[in-house]
């Protein structure tokens, strides 16, 4: 177990530091267990095979999908347009539509579809990198918007999907397509809306005006109705959403369902999906690090490992009323960003020993791992997450001005998220 511990924390400093490439790395991490006598190769090897990994790369799939039909396009300047040249509400329409998209799409590509319109608008508006309050409004709210989204349903991000496998893996309690969303909605539909106002309330933006709004009008003019492409994108997308959240009725399960959806794109009748093209567009190195780290995470787990971290880490919590402990745990997972800003090591790490503590508790330990699989994606206080890295090199903010709205926006995530799985959770019987 102690082996297992001091692997997992060595393959996260190297993953940190990037000492060597991802990719590598994450495969060289996944047999050295085997070299340290840890883990036996089979094991290992069907623990680096999660389906994890193959939902993951079908959620890539769709994102590529997405952009090529030119949906994409018409959804940033649409949402654009609802604006009507007001500063404010057109961040409100831009963090609500990042939010509602990040529910089913990466978030990652959802903040680089709306990077360049935003970009065009800052341009426009003589908005000065590093001085604009609606610049940093624009780049800070993007990315928020998307985290939030990312728990929305379990296509909304890799970590939703890694929650509910090693769950599965590790305590036999099984969360589908429905529970998931019946929890997540919710709190996106609340918290978006909250953290555009908070955002706004930090950096009140200096402009009254929109400039620019003509030629955005002009060219949603000339897209004209819905393409062929964009058409067939919605309607396989529908058929998709209906087999994820009905896996109960068919019994296909999600990542098998997801892998299915995604290659009726490639067929040559759709096209909306390029091998040769288009695969160089694929996160290979994201799908690697998830394997890598749901093996480490596993070997934690099978070890001994895992139950030693949730006594000497968590074991004072044991005795908190529930709601205090899943306050606890969600309020840790946010903070635990600074320290170890890689969202697969904390999934990793923290679920087995969760669901050990959730043993000692006497509770379902769904209870203690959803809160912690939600708050995972809560990376707000600094900019060291993927999502946010998208929009800070443009140069409008610093990474000291996340702290600003983050700081109040993860104390109200807590609060939300406390409350959203003790009132949700009895009708769902995870109680």
């Amino acid at each position: 177990g102690k082996k297992a511990i001091a692997m997992m924390l060595a393959a996260v400093l190297v993953w940190v530091f990037e000492v060597i490439p991802i990719a590598v790395s994450s495969i060289l991490f996944t047999l050295l267990p085997v070299v340290a006598g840890i883990i036996p190769l089979p094991k290992v090897m069907a623990h680096f095979a999660t389906p994890t990994v193959f939902f993951v790369f079908a959620m890539f799939c769709i994102s590529i999908a997405f952009q090529n039909s030119g949906l994409n396009r018409r959804v940033v300047l649409w949402t654009s347009l609802r604006s009507r040249g007001n500063p404010s509400r057109l961040l409100f329409f831009l963090m609500m539509v990042s939010a509602l998209l990040s529910t089913f799409l990466a978030d990652i590509p959802v903040v680089a579809m709306m990077l360049p319109v935003a970009v065009l608008l800052l341009e426009k508006n003589g908005c000065v990198k590093g001085t604009s309050n609606f610049g940093k409004a624009v780049m800070l709210g993007l990315p928020i918007a998307c985290l939030i989204g990312g728990v929305g349903t379990p296509a909304g991000s890799a970590m939703n999907m890694m929650t509910i496998s090693l769950l599965q893996s590790t305590a036999g309690v099984h969360i589908g397509f429905f529970e998931w969303t019946a929890i997540g909605m919710p709190m996106v539909l609340v918290l978006t809306p909250l953290a555009w106002w908070l955002v706004i309330r930090a950096f009140p933006p200096e402009i009254g005006r929109l400039a620019g709004m003509d030629l955005v009008e002009r060219e949603y003019a000339g897209l004209g109705g819905l393409g062929r492409r964009e058409s067939v994108f919605i309607a396989v997308l529908a058929v998709n959403f209906i087999l994820w959240s009905t896996e109960k009725l068919h019994g296909i399960p999600l990542p098998v369902a997801a892998v299915i959806g995604c290659a009726i794109f490639s067929l040559p009748t759709v096209e909306l999906l390029t091998w040769e093209q288009d695969k160089g567009r694929i996160g290979w190195d994201s799908l690697m690090l998830i394997g890598a780290s749901n093996a480490l995470g596993m070997a934690i787990w099978e070890t001994g490992g895992a139950a030693w971290i949730a006594h000497a880490c968590l074991g004072g919590v044991a005795g908190m009323p529930l709601a205090g402990v899943i306050a606890v745990i969600s309020l840790f997972t946010v903070v635990i960003h600074l320290l170890i800003p890689v969202n697969t090591a904390i999934v990793a790490v923290l679920l087995p020993a969760l669901v050990a503590l959730a043993g000692t508790m006497g509770v379902n330990p769904a209870m203690l791992a959803i809160p912690m699989g939600f708050s995972v994606s809560a990376a707000f206080l600094l900019p060291l997450d993927a999502v946010p890295l998208v929009t800070y090199p443009a140069g409008y903010y610093r990474m000291y001005d996340m702290f600003k709205p983050g700081a109040l926006l993860s104390a109200f995530w807590v609060a939300v998220m406390t409350a959203a799985i003790l009132i949700i959770a009895v009708p769902l019987g995870l109680m």
